[in-house]
């Protein structure tokens, strides 16, 4: 009868340890965006939202709220308002979505090459390029 393998447990080498907090990193920011995504629609519900169209396609006069947010400024715009903004909370949670893979990729980086596993350090600098320049390119970054 032969033992199945053990998988090393977190923080018992280098690389699980990368691997496990690159992990978290993805859970704990998806958890986030949803649950910010979840309390933005709650809250718009709690102010009477869902009985009216919401998307406006025309640019809203200056000091009104956005109909959609096109930057990261008009979202924190939005949750400076008083009473908030439910649209800029829900916004922020597709924000925390969106860099919850810049974050892993980032944090991976010096996880391998404290390892010294430079291929998977360097494929990791290449996913964070490629998220950087994707989300600049599509104007995310104002």
């Amino acid at each position: 009868m032969s033992a199945a393998p053990r998988t090393p447990r977190p923080g018992s080498g280098h690389v699980p340890l990368v691997e496990h907090l690159v992990a978290r990193a993805l859970l704990t920011g998806g958890l986030v965006g949803v649950g910010l995504i979840l309390l933005g629609g709650g809250i718009y519900a709690g102010q009477g939202g869902f009985h009216h169209h919401v998307l406006q396609l025309s640019r809203p006069p200056a000091g009104s709220p956005p109909g959609v947010f096109l930057s990261v400024r008009q979202v924190l715009d939005g949750l400076r308002r008083r009473p908030i903004d439910p649209l800029a909370v829900t916004a922020l949670g597709l924000v925390a979505l969106m860099a919850t893979p810049i974050l892993a990729a980032a944090l991976a980086i010096p996880g391998f090459l404290h390892a010294r596993d430079y291929r998977y350090a360097a494929i990791a600098l290449f996913v964070l390029s490629l998220l950087v320049v994707s989300l600049t390119v599509a104007g995310g970054i104002h």
